[in-house]
């Protein structure tokens, strides 16, 4: 059973800018979050006005109140400067608080360094339900300023919905001039919202994620659900379609938890989404998502596409650059030092040992090249390597740096049958083949280890071997390989197998034959893997005897077989 707390069904988040909360409203207005006191956040009144004090407030109104005494007039001593910038006593601020209620005001903001609750406690409020009260602490703020901010939400809700967009769009942009990429962006964004950020590639996979300070989200449990495909909304799983619909989608996970998630759209094409994740409780997190919430993920969607178009562009240049020295290197198109030289300009170490990996498919049809490539890619960063890789034709060539002192390429034939295993899981229709080389130390050996791998490649293509081919771990084919167009190989093979080949059942008896040296002579064994009864392979084996004449107890006559067997499987393969 799935364990993975499953998404409720997605619906489309579209907010009403004309239905706004109070907390919509102060989140829209300012760049750091209020401190609630009382009343219901998410009320939605109908404001009249933002009024500067307690004799201009009328029913509707947002009241402004600095929680210390008004600047005091040009000319006033220094005695009484310090008593107008003394900071309202308790008493004070509760009066204040009640005249507002009287006057049927909507709701309160307190302003100012001692509008912290755990400074400056609030002793028995107001009606909570008569008046919401709400805090910003800081510096002595500008009340004109901050009363043009909500004014200009309130008379034109999406022109200030349209302005705070372009001001997170350009905040974001300039943190990604400025290369701080994806983990940057999602660090801006979860400061933004307040909320935990996840950026994911096309496959779900996890590029970059970001909680707030204080956030108490299990983490790692969410990391877990939002790598499942099914809880991606269904009209996103086709990735052209998901960019047909420049939208957002809001979520409710177990737990209490939800989601707003958009696709990340580069070049008509779903390239990833991103995901702002919230609780609704803690101070880290304000209540329900809003429209500033859907701003960040709409800005951040558009400023990730991109950051993710830039460095796909910088990893394409990277991978010619790296095909084109490596096509140099094969074709002995530039001098040793040049090449160093060049490598070192992609953080790639000529000095330290490589091995070939060639890699293409076997049958038809079979996916396309590109995508060969792309699981060649994704195995080597999943394994952490560093390698060359470029296209040659059908095939996919890597060569793989090994470790300080590695005689076996263990490295480079783990990579190659993980890519393999890889593709199966993939592809299972279209079987993926490839050859390993062995360790190269020089540019000239280079050269040999490319060679190395494209012979076993070609093995692995005849006997449609789906596991990475060693060429040193090939025995005698290495030489067969070399030799298998000359008239001697065939006439050897004749001599040897020609009268089983043209018997009836003399292919069943040839098999019987692999199997008997694949265990070394081992009768019980022998019967065993081919699943008959011992005295039905003795049966066999007197028969290749009689036919043939062959007498396998001479030590000759027996490296002879096994030579022509492997000479048979060889070229067999490759007429077939």
């Amino acid at each position: 059973m799935n364990s993975v707390p499953p998404f409720n069904a997605p619906v489309l988040h579209e907010p009403s800018v004309s239905t706004l909360t109070l907390s919509d409203l102060f989140r829209l207005a300012f760049n750091q979050p209020v401190l609630w006191l009382a009343g219901d956040m998410n009320a939605r009144p109908s404001f009249n006005w933002v009024a500067l004090s307690i004799e201009e407030a009328r029913r509707g109104d947002i009241l402004l109140l600095a929680s210390y005494h008004p600047t005091a007039p040009e000319g006033t001593s220094t005695a009484d400067m310090r008593e107008a910038r003394r900071p309202l006593s308790a008493p004070e601020l509760a009066r204040v608080l009640r005249q507002a209620q009287q006057a049927g005001v909507s709701a309160v903001l307190l302003l100012g360094e001692t509008a912290s609750p755990e400074e400056e406690p609030l002793t028995s409020p107001p009606d909570a339900a008569a008046m919401a009260i709400a805090a910003l602490p800081g510096q002595a703020h500008d009340l004109q300023a901050i009363q043009r901010a909500l004014l200009t939400i309130l008379l034109n809700q999406r022109a200030a919905l349209m302005e705070r967009g372009v001001r997170i769009h350009a905040q974001l942009s300039q943190l990604a001039a400025e290369g701080q990429g994806l983990g940057g962006l999602a660090e801006a964004m979860a400061g933004l919202a307040g909320r935990g950020v996840i950026v994911q590639d096309k496959r779900l996979a996890i590029l970059a994620h970001a909680t707030p300070e204080g956030a108490t989200l299990n983490w790692e449990e969410i990391l877990k659900q939002v790598v499942n495909f099914e809880l991606l909304p269904e009209a996103f799983r086709d990735r052209k379609q998901a960019a047909q619909r420049a939208v957002t989608f809001e979520q409710t996970l177990s737990g209490g938890l939800r989601r707003i998630v958009s696709p990340i759209i580069v070049a008509g094409m779903a390239r990833g989404y991103l995901s702002l994740i919230g609780s609704g409780s803690g101070p880290t997190d304000p209540g329900r998502l809003d429209v500033l919430d859907d701003l960040i993920v709409e800005q951040g969607a558009l400023v990730c596409a991109v950051e993710m178009a830039r460095a796909k562009a910088v990893r394409e240049a990277e991978k010619r650059l790296k095909g084109d020295l490596l096509n140099a290197l094969l074709q002995e198109n530039i001098s040793p030092r040049d090449a160093e030289l060049w490598a070192q300009g992609m953080d790639l170490d000529l000095s330290q040992s490589h091995a070939a990996l060639r890699f293409a498919w076997g049958g038809s049809p079979s996916p396309s090249r590109r995508r060969l490539e792309t699981i060649v890619n994704g195995e080597m960063a999943r394994k952490g390597l560093r390698a060359i890789l470029s296209p040659m034709g059908a095939e996919i060539v890597c060569f793989c740096e090994l470790p300080m002192g590695a005689m076996r390429p263990e490295t480079a034939i783990l990579l190659g049958q993980s890519v393999v295993d890889q593709a199966a899981r993939e592809h299972i229709e279209a079987p993926l083949l490839c050859g390993v080389g062995s360790a190269s130390k020089t540019l000239n050996e280079w050269r040999v280890s490319f060679r190395q791998a494209g012979q076993a490649l070609e093995l692995a293509r005849r006997f449609k071997e789906r596991k990475a081919l060693y060429f040193p771990d090939l025995s005698v084919y290495r030489l067969l390989i070399q030799i298998e167009h000359s008239p001697e190989l065939s006439a050897f093979q004749e001599e040897i197998l020609g009268p089983l080949l043209s018997n009836e059942g003399g292919r069943e008896l040839i098999r019987t034959l692999e199997a008997y040296f694949e265990h070394n002579g081992n009768l019980s064994q022998t019967a065993e893997a081919l699943y008959i009864h011992r005295n039905t392979l003795i049966y066999r084996m007197d028969r290749v005897a009689s036919i043939t004449g062959l007498n396998l107890d001479n030590p000759e006559t027996r490296l002879a077989v096994q030579l022509a067997l492997h000479i048979y499987r060889m070229m067999g393969h490759a007429k077939g």
